[in-house]
Protein backbone atom coordinates (compact mmCIF):
# COMPACT_ATOMS: atom_id res chain seq x y z
CA UNK A 1 0.00 0.00 0.00
CA UNK A 2 2.86 2.38 0.43
CA UNK A 3 4.38 2.43 -2.65
CA UNK A 4 1.02 3.29 -4.25
CA UNK A 5 0.73 5.91 -1.88
CA UNK A 6 4.01 7.29 -2.53
CA UNK A 7 3.29 6.20 -6.41
CA UNK A 8 0.28 8.78 -6.70
CA UNK A 9 2.12 11.33 -4.84
CA UNK A 10 4.65 11.39 -7.18
CA UNK A 11 2.42 11.42 -10.40
CA UNK A 12 0.48 14.19 -8.44
CA UNK A 13 3.35 16.34 -7.82
CA UNK A 14 5.22 15.81 -11.34
CA UNK A 15 2.95 18.04 -13.47
CA UNK A 16 4.45 21.23 -11.87
CA UNK A 17 7.84 20.16 -13.83
CA UNK A 18 6.20 21.26 -16.82
CA UNK A 19 5.68 24.97 -16.01
CA UNK A 20 9.12 26.71 -17.25
CA UNK A 21 10.48 27.40 -14.01
CA UNK A 22 12.23 30.92 -15.43
CA UNK A 23 10.55 32.29 -18.07
CA UNK A 24 12.06 34.45 -20.41
CA UNK A 25 11.00 37.78 -22.12
CA UNK A 26 12.61 39.98 -24.95
CA UNK A 27 11.99 43.47 -26.64
CA UNK A 28 12.25 44.22 -30.14
CA UNK A 29 10.78 46.65 -32.43
CA UNK A 30 8.94 46.23 -35.29
CA UNK A 31 8.51 47.66 -39.53
CA UNK A 32 7.13 50.48 -37.83
CA UNK A 33 9.52 51.23 -35.07
CA UNK A 34 7.05 49.96 -32.54
CA UNK A 35 8.32 48.35 -29.49
CA UNK A 36 7.75 44.48 -29.30
CA UNK A 37 7.27 42.37 -26.66
CA UNK A 38 8.21 38.94 -26.96
CA UNK A 39 7.03 36.38 -24.44
CA UNK A 40 7.33 33.01 -24.91
CA UNK A 41 5.27 30.32 -22.41
CA UNK A 42 5.16 26.59 -22.42
CA UNK A 43 1.53 24.73 -22.54
CA UNK A 44 0.40 25.24 -18.31
CA UNK A 45 1.94 29.07 -18.23
CA UNK A 46 -0.91 31.62 -18.57
CA UNK A 47 -0.14 35.46 -19.19
CA UNK A 48 -2.12 37.98 -17.33
CA UNK A 49 -1.10 40.89 -17.85
CA UNK A 50 1.82 42.85 -19.92
CA UNK A 51 3.27 46.46 -19.47
CA UNK A 52 5.60 49.22 -20.38
CA UNK A 53 6.43 51.65 -17.71
CA UNK A 54 8.74 54.20 -17.34
CA UNK A 55 11.75 53.33 -15.36
CA UNK A 56 10.60 55.58 -12.42
CA UNK A 57 7.42 54.30 -12.52
CA UNK A 58 4.71 55.44 -14.46
CA UNK A 59 2.85 52.69 -16.27
CA UNK A 60 2.91 53.97 -19.93
CA UNK A 61 1.20 50.85 -21.79
CA UNK A 62 -0.72 47.97 -20.27
CA UNK A 63 -3.01 45.34 -21.02
CA UNK A 64 -4.79 42.64 -19.06
CA UNK A 65 -5.66 38.64 -20.14
CA UNK A 66 -9.18 37.18 -20.34
CA UNK A 67 -9.11 33.77 -21.99
CA UNK A 68 -7.23 30.39 -21.70
CA UNK A 69 -5.19 31.39 -24.77
CA UNK A 70 -2.72 34.43 -25.20
CA UNK A 71 -0.49 35.43 -27.71
CA UNK A 72 2.82 35.41 -27.21
CA UNK A 73 3.83 38.76 -29.04
CA UNK A 74 2.81 41.64 -27.88
CA UNK A 75 3.10 44.73 -29.79
CA UNK A 76 3.01 48.40 -27.29
CA UNK A 77 0.37 50.53 -28.35
CA UNK A 78 -2.10 47.64 -29.68
CA UNK A 79 -4.77 45.76 -27.87
CA UNK A 80 -3.78 42.06 -27.90
CA UNK A 81 -6.25 39.15 -29.02
CA UNK A 82 -7.83 37.96 -26.00
CA UNK A 83 -7.03 40.61 -23.48
CA UNK A 84 -7.78 44.37 -22.90
CA UNK A 85 -5.80 47.10 -23.26
CA UNK A 86 -6.50 49.18 -19.32
CA UNK A 87 -3.70 52.21 -20.29
CA UNK A 88 -3.95 52.95 -23.11
CA UNK A 89 -0.20 54.43 -25.02
CA UNK A 90 -0.22 58.02 -24.79
CA UNK A 91 2.00 59.30 -27.72
CA UNK A 92 5.43 57.51 -28.58
CA UNK A 93 7.74 56.38 -26.36
CA UNK A 94 10.72 58.84 -25.96
CA UNK A 95 13.11 57.00 -28.02
CA UNK A 96 16.38 57.90 -25.85
CA UNK A 97 14.33 57.06 -22.35
CA UNK A 98 14.52 53.94 -20.66
CA UNK A 99 11.12 51.41 -19.99
CA UNK A 100 10.71 48.81 -18.56
CA UNK A 101 8.66 45.55 -20.06
CA UNK A 102 6.61 43.35 -17.56
CA UNK A 103 5.24 40.04 -18.48
CA UNK A 104 2.59 38.78 -15.52
CA UNK A 105 2.11 35.25 -14.84
CA UNK A 106 -0.73 33.43 -13.29
CA UNK A 107 0.29 31.02 -9.86
CA UNK A 108 3.83 30.91 -8.76
CA UNK A 109 5.15 32.30 -11.94
CA UNK A 110 7.59 34.88 -11.74
CA UNK A 111 6.49 38.04 -13.01
CA UNK A 112 9.87 39.10 -15.91
CA UNK A 113 10.97 42.54 -16.23
CA UNK A 114 13.08 43.20 -19.17
CA UNK A 115 14.94 47.45 -19.02
CA UNK A 116 14.72 48.99 -22.10
CA UNK A 117 15.83 51.97 -24.50
CA UNK A 118 13.80 52.21 -28.09
CA UNK A 119 16.91 53.28 -29.66
CA UNK A 120 19.06 50.73 -28.60
CA UNK A 121 16.40 47.73 -30.77
CA UNK A 122 15.78 46.79 -33.75
CA UNK A 123 13.89 44.49 -35.90
CA UNK A 124 15.96 41.62 -36.11
CA UNK A 125 17.40 41.15 -32.78
CA UNK A 126 15.96 40.79 -29.08
CA UNK A 127 17.49 41.82 -25.88
CA UNK A 128 15.86 39.36 -23.07
CA UNK A 129 15.73 40.18 -19.29
CA UNK A 130 19.53 39.34 -18.70
CA UNK A 131 20.47 41.78 -21.46
CA UNK A 132 21.29 39.02 -23.83
CA UNK A 133 20.81 39.37 -27.20
CA UNK A 134 19.46 36.73 -29.99
CA UNK A 135 17.65 36.45 -33.25
CA UNK A 136 13.82 36.18 -32.42
CA UNK A 137 14.01 32.70 -33.38
CA UNK A 138 17.18 31.29 -31.83
CA UNK A 139 15.16 33.38 -28.55
CA UNK A 140 11.84 31.02 -28.62
CA UNK A 141 13.69 27.84 -29.44
CA UNK A 142 15.47 28.22 -26.41
CA UNK A 143 12.59 28.48 -24.62
CA UNK A 144 10.72 25.63 -25.87
CA UNK A 145 13.91 23.64 -24.84
CA UNK A 146 13.01 24.69 -21.41
CA UNK A 147 9.61 23.55 -21.79
CA UNK A 148 10.77 20.29 -23.29
CA UNK A 149 13.12 19.69 -20.54
CA UNK A 150 10.04 20.12 -17.65
CA UNK A 151 8.09 17.19 -19.90
CA UNK A 152 11.50 15.11 -20.13
CA UNK A 153 11.78 15.57 -16.23
CA UNK A 154 7.91 14.37 -15.94
CA UNK A 155 7.90 11.46 -18.25
CA UNK A 156 11.19 10.41 -16.71
CA UNK A 157 9.76 10.62 -12.75
CA UNK A 158 7.20 8.74 -13.96
CA UNK A 159 9.07 6.44 -15.58
CA UNK A 160 11.19 5.88 -12.57
CA UNK A 161 8.12 5.91 -10.25
CA UNK A 162 6.39 3.08 -12.37
CA UNK A 163 10.05 0.87 -12.21
CA UNK A 164 10.06 1.52 -8.33
CA UNK A 165 6.92 -0.22 -7.69
CA UNK A 166 7.42 -2.96 -10.37
CA UNK A 167 11.09 -3.54 -8.37
CA UNK A 168 9.07 -3.64 -5.23
CA UNK A 169 6.18 -5.78 -6.38
CA UNK A 170 8.38 -8.39 -6.99
CA UNK A 171 10.20 -8.00 -4.43
CA UNK A 172 7.04 -8.37 -2.23
CA UNK A 173 6.11 -11.28 -4.12
CA UNK A 174 9.28 -13.22 -4.05
CA UNK A 175 9.22 -12.60 0.04
CA UNK A 176 5.65 -14.30 0.06
CA UNK A 177 6.21 -16.97 -2.22
CA UNK A 178 9.49 -18.06 0.17
CA UNK A 179 7.17 -17.58 3.11
CA UNK A 180 4.29 -20.06 1.09
CA UNK A 181 7.77 -22.83 0.54
CA UNK A 182 8.84 -22.24 3.85
CA UNK A 183 5.52 -23.34 5.73
CA UNK A 184 4.53 -25.81 3.05
CA UNK A 185 8.12 -27.40 3.90
CA UNK A 186 7.55 -27.31 7.74
CA UNK A 187 3.80 -28.66 7.60
CA UNK A 188 5.75 -31.65 5.72
CA UNK A 189 8.60 -31.69 8.09
CA UNK A 190 5.60 -32.25 11.17
CA UNK A 191 3.51 -34.50 8.98
CA UNK A 192 6.77 -36.73 8.65
CA UNK A 193 7.43 -36.52 12.52
CA UNK A 194 7.14 -39.69 14.35
CA UNK A 195 4.39 -39.58 17.43
CA UNK A 196 5.75 -39.26 20.56
CA UNK A 197 5.16 -42.69 22.95
CA UNK A 198 2.76 -42.80 25.66
CA UNK A 199 4.95 -43.51 29.21
CA UNK A 200 1.74 -42.31 31.27
CA UNK A 201 1.31 -45.98 31.74
CA UNK A 202 -2.47 -45.89 31.48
Amino acid sequence: MRPTLALLALLAVLPACTLQADPSVGVRTDARDRVVIVAPRCLDERITAVQVADLDGPVRWRAEGGGNSYPTIFVVGREPSLMQETDHLEGALDPADAYVATVEYTGSVPDVEVEFRPEQLSTDVVIDEEGHTSTQQEFLDAASLDCVGGWVWVFGGIALAIGLAFIVGIVVGLWVVVRVVRKARRARELEGTPGRPDLSGR
